[in-house]
């Protein structure tokens, strides 16, 4: 007959075992107290969700707190050929590119994850932002690079030229210092920004006019600068006493410790060539864009059948100068596949230290020096008019 639900089998009340063949529990009824047991208390609870609060605030103000400083990472290798066009001259194909090398700076304060994350890069550098920037504001700092972007393309453009024969003038209004040694003769006295005009009484319009006057003297001799400091424009005399650099590509030479560019930089070029790299700024592409100008305009390949990892600034003297980022640039040559890197002489110890026995790096001085490595790792020679 039916049961009501106070017949239903209980434990301990002799009923039948569960389907499976067990015998039924014999412990407390469920919900009953368990001997020994300690039920969560009211506190605990609170701790929890104090803990649970703390942890979300954290990660919340990681996200939103922001920091001063600069994030240097690997950025990209471009080949220059296609973004280098020739008109008013022969040119000629190339079985290798050429690769310019750039650094992703960020263009904003990181945040707290992001800074302890390229804290803990072996291929990002932090920087603090008043160390890069100096006295200049991040949109002075943008102008300034896209600024020295373009003289790169007119010198590297320039020096190229003049390297295959050709005649190329060039004007100027003065020299803008674009960076200060940190512990050098200039440091505390020039600036980032000053327009240099002349020295000791002699006018300077183009940036290597500086280093000839300084290695025309001395080691120890004090130079009167007449400068122009943003934001007046009224000429200061800042004097610099030189010294003789104990390192780098000026070892055993005067030096001011400042790296110049030409304000107002003009040439009348005899062909007409354009680069176009895109958003891409700073003057570190010079050599790579003078030595993909020469490959075109001149017969076979300079790189043989390879790909060639350039970094270098480039002046109207045919100079290569340091660049900055190095590491960071051979990551992006590394990941390019190119098997030979050229850099500045004074930056190639850092760059071998990072490409390790994957890629070869050469260090260079000059345009020349240059030209010979990429001869001698089977590229065609260049026969310049005159030489």
């Amino acid at each position: 007959m039916d049961r009501s639900p106070d017949d239903a089998e209980r434990p301990g009340s002799g009923g039948p075992s569960d389907p499976l063949g067990f015998p039924p529990p014999t412990g407390p009824p469920a919900g009953a107290p368990v001997p020994g047991a300690r039920r969560p208390t009211r506190t605990a609870a609170i701790v929890g969700i104090v803990l649970v609060s703390l942890v979300s605030l954290v990660a919340v103000a990681g996200a939103v707190i922001r920091l001063p400083y600069v994030i240097f990472s690997p950025g990209s290798a471009t080949p220059v050929q296609p973004i280098v066009e020739i008109e008013g001259a022969r040119t000629y194909p190339s079985r290798g590119d050429l690769l310019f090398l750039t650094v992703s700076v960020s263009n904003e304060r990181p945040n707290v994850w992001r800074f302890l994350q390229a804290s803990m890069s072996d291929d990002d550098e932090v920087v603090g932002e008043r160390q890069y920037l100096g006295r200049s504001t991040p949109a002075q700092d943008r102008r300034l690079n896209q600024q020295l972007m373009t003289e790169s393309q007119q010198e590297a453009k320039a020096e190229a030229l003049r390297y295959l024969g050709y005649e190329v003038p060039v004007t100027g209004s003065g020299a803008i210092v674009v960076e200060v040694s940190e512990g050098g003769p200039s440091a505390g006295r020039l600036r980032r920004g000053d327009v240099i005009t002349a020295i000791d009484g002699r006018p300077i319009t183009l940036a290597e006019e500086i280093g000839d006057a300084v290695r025309a003297r001395p080691a120890g001799t004090t130079f009167t600068f007449t400068v122009q400091r943003p934001p007046s424009e009224a000429p200061i005399a800042v004097g610099v006493t030189s010294r003789t650099a104990t390192s780098g590509p000026l070892e055993g030479r005067a030096y001011i410790g400042i790296a110049p560019t030409t304000k107002d930089l003009s040439y009348d070029y005899p062909v007409d060539i354009t680069i176009d790299p895109g958003a891409v700024s700073g003057p570190s592409a010079g050599l790579a864009f003078t030595l993909t100008i020469i490959d075109e305009m001149t017969p076979g390949s300079l790189t043989g059948r390879s790909d060639v990892a350039v970094t270098g600034t480039i002046d109207t003297d045919g100079n290569v100068g340091d660049v900055g980022g190095v590491r960071q640039k051979t990551v992006a040559a590394l990941a390019a596949g190119a098997r030979l890197m050229l850099v500045p002489r004074g930056e190639v110890r850092e760059a071998r230290a990072r490409a390790g026995d994957r890629m070869e790096v050469v260090g260079v001085r000059t345009l020349d020096e240059a030209v010979r490595v990429l001869e001698a790792h089977g590229g065609r020679a260049v026969r310049r008019p005159g030489a």
